[in-house]
């Protein structure tokens, strides 16, 4: 395997590792905030272990985009004809832009928690990974999008 593709898997599968985590905080927060539990650390914990993982994404996710992608390469020698095709514009722009977003989002949502009363802290996770999930799940070339889908799972 050549380093592209071990990139490209890496992205590939850490993607649901990001998916599953964002919906675990998702339900833990909301299940604290909504039931008004009293603060529960492993909530934090977790929030720590999607950060990351949305780290590690990005990463993988920016080494595709500058350095391993053929389709980057071929995008970044005519960057103005491939703004007119949709497809080649969703990698080149909107995906990456729409991820970093999200990253950001998880970012903000974790630290601030931190900071706050425990009481609000449920809150701020649910609503902070849920905007972070969001645009993860926007930006996915889901195989039923019209944005040059790629396959669930790489084999």
């Amino acid at each position: 395997m050549n380093p592209y593709n071990i990139t490209l898997y890496a992205h590939s599968y850490v993607r649901w590792a990001v998916v599953i985590l964002g919906a675990l905080l998702i339900v833990r927060a909301l299940t604290g905030w909504l039931g008004r539990r009293s603060w529960d650390g492993s909530v934090e914990r977790l929030g720590s272990v999607f950060t990351i993982s949305m780290d590690i994404q990005l990463l993988l996710g920016l080494l595709l985009y500058g350095v391993f992608s053929p389709t980057m390469q071929r995008i970044f020698s005519d960057f103005g004809s491939a703004m007119g095709d949709a497809r080649l514009r969703f990698w080149a722009v909107e995906h990456m832009l729409m991820m970093v977003v999200a990253v950001v989002l998880a970012h903000v949502g974790h630290v601030t928690a931190k900071r706050m009363p425990e009481e609000k802290r449920y809150r701020r996770y649910a609503i902070f990974a849920g905007l972070a999930m969001l645009a993860v799940l926007l930006a996915i070339p889901w195989p039923f999008s019209g944005a040059d889908p790629r396959p669930l799972f790489r084999v």
